[in-house]
């Protein structure tokens, strides 16, 4: 790893860790059912995760409910199907900052909105999702498992198996998030 590297590594660290020391959120568990908004953002690797996300926030809106989306793709263009879609919002690596950070005002208004349920769908450790998911100010965060995200998703799901997909990982957020009760 070359310097500048290290050098932009860093202070991405320094900056994250700085937002979360600042970060206030009024913590909540949110049963699905009482979700008035709910924030999901997840890594676009194919069109079938594409599709898959699309019919999830599609299963999630209903009249009294909002469904937010948040893709990245980790190349330098945004894939025609999700434009055409109208199916959330989709970032790409020309929207990061030299530090790798989201830096549009999209992702800002996102992070600033109290979500009652964020849901991250990110299946390996992604640093822009990993940004907007720890510096969210939603209510109740859920995702799958992983070390770094101890420190700030609320509940975490670790699946049985080595490798899933992105329906697996949803179905079974969706399935807890229903029966887990609230106060």
């Amino acid at each position: 790893m070359g310097i500048v590297t290290k050098i932009k590594k860093g202070w991405g660290r320094f900056v994250f860790q700085n937002g979360l020391k600042k970060l206030r959120r009024d913590k909540k568990f949110v049963n699905l059912n009482e979700a008035k908004t709910i924030g999901i953002v997840y890594q676009l690797t194919a069109q079938t995760s594409f599709k898959k996300v699309r019919l999830l926030m599609k299963e999630l809106t209903t009249p009294s409910r909002q469904v937010m989306v948040v893709g990245f793709v980790s190349r330098n263009d945004i894939p025609n199907y999700c434009i055409a879609a109208n199916a959330g919002y989709y970032f790409d690596k020309k929207d990061l900052n030299w530090y790798e950070s989201p830096k549009n005002d999209y992702i800002a208004k996102f992070i600033n909105k109290e979500f009652d349920i964020l849901i991250d769908l990110s299946l390996e450790d992604v640093y822009p999702l990993r940004y907007i998911s720890a510096l969210s100010r939603s209510k109740f965060k859920v995702g799958m498992y992983a070390v770094e995200s101890e420190k700030f998703l609320d509940f975490m799901i670790k699946p049985k198996k080595k490798e899933i997909y992105i329906d697996e990982l949803s179905e079974q957020i969706i399935h807890y998030l229903l029966i887990l009760k609230s106060n």
